[in-house]
């Protein structure tokens, strides 16, 4: 009789094999999956810049400290560092990394599964996980 360990929407992982049915449906067989990994997509773009603009301001900042005397320049200062690290905030959340799945099926490497939920995401690599170990024993 066959196990589950995760039924979603898009995903089935059983003790026999993993099935994706989004974007592209595709099926392979546990016990031929080698060298499982976990690979981490890049960030946003938009991240990235509005890092990078934050830590830019930082360092205008930290070379204007000496002129920064009134209330107002500090205001200034302080939004100037501010709103980027708010921005970056707000688009890491709105498009978090994505996470990919992969390993050596057939001698070639394959994806089995890219999400940018990272709950799900981490619910169907445990599953895998359990599946690979009752297949070892």
């Amino acid at each position: 009789m066959r196990r589950d360990y995760y039924r979603g929407p898009d995903v089935l992982v059983t003790d026999e094999c993993i099935e994706v049915w989004d974007p592209v449906p595709h099926r392979f067989q546990v016990g031929e999956l080698d060298a499982v990994r976990v690979v981490r997509h890049r960030l946003d773009r938009t991240v990235t810049l509005s890092a990078q603009a934050a830590g830019g301001a930082l360092v205008l900042v930290g070379l204007s400290w000496p002129s920064l005397t009134s209330a107002g320049s500090w205001l200034i200062a302080v939004m100037l560092i501010t709103a980027p690290c708010v921005a970056s905030g707000i688009c890491l959340r709105l498009r978090p990394r994505a996470q990919e799945l992969r390993a050596m099926y057939r001698n070639r490497d394959v994806s089995l599964y890219v999400s940018a939920d990272a709950r799900a995401f981490g619910q169907i690599r445990r599953a895998l996980t359990r599946a690979r170990e009752g297949v070892l024993k």
